[in-house]
């Protein structure tokens, strides 16, 4: 019941995280709309059917059935309003002038981006977790990873990838998640010595939960690294289980079972799972205490598998520190950040093109929920992190040049201002709906991804 409520909980975080997001590109065009003159009949964050609504002046205010987006409907925005050449009034879109269509086209996405570059420098002011070296030590090689065939070892410190220098967890993964399937030079340090290596990043996979077993495809390069860890219970044991008996807690960190050094939960399960329902001595440590206890394990008909009944969790050693900046350094720091968050993406356009990333990369709208709404459960300050990165992601893919987004009014209206004369409504309209329809389509292909993702993040 408590992972049912948790469950839903993290969605409705998520989809608060994402609906404010819509909210503030949505008024971005409601308000230069209104500062224009434009009558404004529809403002409404979702889709379909209007579940709650009010008007107040000539507009009217709804929250729609389907969440995931919004729209500000204009009096003469679409083209098959009216006929060619018949007259919509002053108040209608398609009767200002080129600039102020312009203006109203632009603001949603330039306010996602707008919100995300204040957030940042909030954030920088308040104070971020940033790494205390930019030089990663490796606490942990999967079996069988691209690092562990190229000779890489637990203790090794990657310093310099591609020939430039690492800075940080997040940098090291971006950068190996473009390369998948591509050979990558990398340096290390080992021991005082300068080692060079290089490794061809495999396609990272997670474990499905589901009765066949077959991992998840995510898309992207992994590298099979992972920086130091303890592996924690996450969760009290329920009371019927064997762990709760031994007096497991949460929190408590799994330092070996049966005497054997515990580096990753997997190493746990397969112990627990080979012990065919013998005793488990655990050694854990909580607080400053290191505690032996056992607990016999018992078959779960419903996993197939020997249990002990304790949920696990990675934390990482703690290799950051807080930095607060002043106004100027915040600024600059938000300038660098947020360029960043908008080169990424067309570096992942380009990756994709080149096959170094493929589609399952892409994430819907279930998945960015569920990951805002896990992140939100975790720490509010990454949220807010995450939520800057999502507005600036809905800011530039709103500007591309497609019929159906505001960067593809941008270009209608780009085409009308050099030609003297705006593109036929029959030309908009054949091409709005081909792009309609290319656009539902890829809507239905990632929404069916994110089916495959989801239960990573439901406990």
């Amino acid at each position: 019941m408590v992972n049912i409520f948790e469950n839903i909980l993290m969605f409705v975080l998520g989809l608060f995280g994402l609906s404010f997001l819509v909210f503030i590109h949505e008024l971005g065009h409601f308000l230069v709309a209104k500062k224009s003159g434009v009558r404004v009949n529809t403002f409404s964050i979702g889709f379909g059917k209007k579940l709650i609504k009010f008007r107040k002046g000539e507009t009217e205010y709804c929250i729609s059935m389907i969440p995931f987006g919004g729209y500000v409907a204009m009096a003469g925005e679409d083209p098959e309003d009216g006929k060619e050449g018949e007259a919509l009034g002053p108040d209608a879109f398609v009767a200002k002038s080129v600039g102020i269509r312009a203006a109203i086209a632009f603001a949603g996405p330039f306010v996602n981006i707008l919100f995300a570059f204040l957030l940042l420098i909030g954030l920088y002011l308040k104070g971020v977790e940033e790494a205390d070296s930019e030089r990663l030590v490796i606490g942990f090689v999967a079996q069988g990873s691209s690092a562990e065939l190229a000779g890489v070892l637990p203790g090794d410190t990657i310093f310099e990838l591609e020939g430039k220098p690492t800075l940080g967890w997040d940098d090291f993964r971006e950068r190996v998640g473009i390369r998948l399937g591509t050979k990558v030079p990398f340096r290390i340090l080992r021991d005082g010595d300068t080692l060079s290596l290089s490794m061809v990043p495999q396609e990272m996979t997670i474990p499905s939960d589901d009765s066949l077993g077959k991992p998840i495809e995510m898309g992207v390069g992994d590298a099979g690294i992972y920086p130091r860890h303890r592996v924690v219970v996450r969760e009290t044991p329920l009371s019927s289980t064997s762990a709760f008996i031994a007096g497991i807690q949460k929190g408590d960190t799994i330092l070996e079972v049966n005497h054997r050094h515990i580096t990753k939960y997997e190493d746990v399960v397969d112990i627990i799972n080979g012990s065919n329902g013998g005793d488990l001595l655990f050694m854990l440590r909580r607080g400053n205490d290191t505690l032996l206890t056992s607990a016999q394990a018992k078959y779960n008909e419903e996993y197939k598998r020997y249990m002990v009944g304790i949920n696990m969790t990675y934390v990482m050693f703690k290799e950051t520190h807080l930095v607060q900046r002043n106004l100027p350094d915040a600024t600059l720091k938000a300038c660098g950040t947020s360029w960043k968050m908008t080169t990424s993406i067309f570096r992942y356009f380009k990756r994709m093109a080149q096959r170094q990333v493929k589609a399952d990369a892409f994430s819907g709208p279930l998945t960015i929920v569920a990951v805002m709404g896990k992140v939100w459960m975790n720490g509010f300050d990454q949220f807010l992190m995450l939520l800057a990165l999502i507005s600036i992601n809905l800011g530039v893919m709103n500007l591309l040049p497609l019929a159906i987004t505001d960067g593809g009014l941008l270009m209608f209206l780009a085409l009308e201002k050099l030609r003297g004369h705006p593109v036929s409504r029959n030309k908009q309209i054949i091409i709005q709906k081909i792009a309609f329809a290319f656009f539902i389509s890829f809507f239905v292909f990632i929404t069916f991804l994110d089916f495959g993702k989801i239960g990573l993040f439901l406990k």
